[in-house]
């Protein structure tokens, strides 16, 4: 279960400050399916901002809102459940006229069922919510899908794992030959059938992602402030950790909640409920999480999206974004410098043993491969030209499925702002597969 991270001052001093640039745009693809058109339900006022469900039972696991307010809003949903127990669970809405709001019920993923909805009330977070109009509600039995979703085409094949918070946890390079084997003891991946002589268990569809626990993968993380009234700080690797929800989960292995999903042939919308990384599973954090990803020629498209509303007080820090964790075998960090020199450097360590190096760029992206003229992936983030990346165990992995082995190679596009509650925060990012050339290329083409 090892998250091989940061110790939190280090990290804070160690990285370099650069501007963020939100998206100009935040968008979802609709699904006509979940509407309030024909909903069988009616709610009736018990009090402020207090309504009763009225309607028959209805197995769900999947409920909307429509509604109308001038601020942010906490709310919570009764319901029985499936054999008679009643079930309480909180949401959060954000401001506006008509807008709507999905959710899977908690336990979705373990098949929890409700059988009848009883209530809802709403209680305003932030300034003045106005008065807040409850304006329909509907619930849904949705079929639920495996552990991962996937979209592909003909260069790649994504997944993202539902029970982490739907964060990036698989990638797949489909027209490179690539393979996945072990020789002189040690992981080796490539695409010449020449490399593999005298090797062992060759894995044909081999996953680039880091996903040996919920700390790797491709994912959102954000930090907050570390001293807030009321807040009791959790400590990771000895250091007492900030308030900082993570997509996938928490340092103990503890899972986020899926909240929302949408599919289409080519893209997956996820919406999660993050945790707070120190903390234990109990520690579920009042903020959401969405993300877009789309796969389009060469690469994959993330767009990311967060709120919070746990009211903290806000706390300028260095933020991960995203967090970038690939099979440790590509352990050697490509990037083009600021004179548009590719430089390669296979001698990264784990990056608080090196300083937590920073290293500029001039196109806005940098890689691992396997070595100068190997396979490998990298990351660019129009938004951002300062790297931090490091190698964890490198020379470790000893599997040939080396993305659920603890050894890793890091990036982290790393840039500076102002964590804030109830204050949206969007950015995107690319992802690309191949040799260094190619992987340049695919990011040129996109800039």
């Amino acid at each position: 279960m090892e998250f091989a991270r940061r110790v939190f001052s280090a990290f804070l001093a160690a990285i370099t400050a650069a501007v963020m640039y939100p998206l100009s745009f935040w968008g979802v693809f609709c699904d006509d399916e979940f509407s309030f058109e024909n909903s069988a339900y009616s709610l009736t006022k018990s009090g402020e901002n207090a309504f009763e469900i009225a309607g028959k039972s209805k197995i769900f696991n999947y409920f909307g809102i429509k509604y109308s307010c001038s601020g942010y809003v906490k709310g919570s949903f009764s319901y029985r459940l499936a054999g008679g127990k009643e079930a309480e669970e909180e949401f959060f809405l954000e401001p506006g006229s008509g807008k709507e709001f999905f959710s899977f019920i908690d336990g979705c993923l373990e098949r929890k069922k409700g059988i009848s909805p009883l209530s809802l009330s709403f209680t305003p977070l932030s300034g003045d919510c106005g008065d807040f109009e409850a304006i329909a509600f509907s619930a849904f039995n949705r079929k639920i899908p495996g552990k991962e979703v996937f979209i592909k085409n003909e260069k790649l094949k994504a997944g993202v794992n539902l029970e982490w918070g739907g964060a990036l946890s698989y990638l797949e390079d489909l027209d490179s030959g690539v393979e996945a084997f072990v020789k002189d003891g040690k992981s080796v991946i490539a695409t010449g059938e020449g490399e593999r002589s005298g090797a062992k268990g060759i894995n044909r569809n081999v996953n680039l992602i880091n996903s040996h626990d919920t700390g790797r993968l491709v994912q959102q993380s954000y930090y907050g402030a570390t001293d807030i009234d009321g807040y009791e700080n959790g400590f990771y690797n000895g250091t007492r950790w900030p308030y900082n929800p993570v997509q996938g989960g928490n340092q103990f292995n503890g899972k986020s909640k899926i909240v929302d999903l949408r599919e289409s042939e080519d893209e997956i919308y996820v919406k999660a409920r993050p945790m707070d990384w120190a903390l234990d599973d109990e520690s579920i954090t009042p903020s959401y999480m969405e993300a877009v990803y789309s796969l389009s020629g060469g690469a994959l498209k993330a767009q990311c999206r967060f709120v919070d509303f746990s009211g903290y007080n806000s706390a300028v820090n260095s933020q991960e974004l995203p967090a970038f964790y690939c099979a440790e075998p590509m352990n050697t960090y490509v990037y083009p410098d600021e004179g548009g020199n590719i430089v390669y450097r296979p001698d990264l360590i784990f990056w608080p043993d090196a300083g937590y190096p920073n290293f500029k760029t001039s196109e806005n992206w940098s890689a691992f491969t396997c070595g100068e003229n190997g396979f490998g992936i990298g990351l660019y983030t129009p938004h951002n030209s300062t790297f931090l990346a490091g190698v964890f165990e490198k020379g470790k992995s000893a599997t040939n499925d080396p993305a659920r082995e603890i050894p890793t190679s890091y990036i982290a596009c790393v840039s500076q702002f102002e964590f804030k509650s109830f204050s949206p925060f969007e950015y995107e990012f690319y992802i690309a597969t191949g040799t260094a050339g190619e992987i340049r290329n695919t990011f040129l083409s996109l800039q």
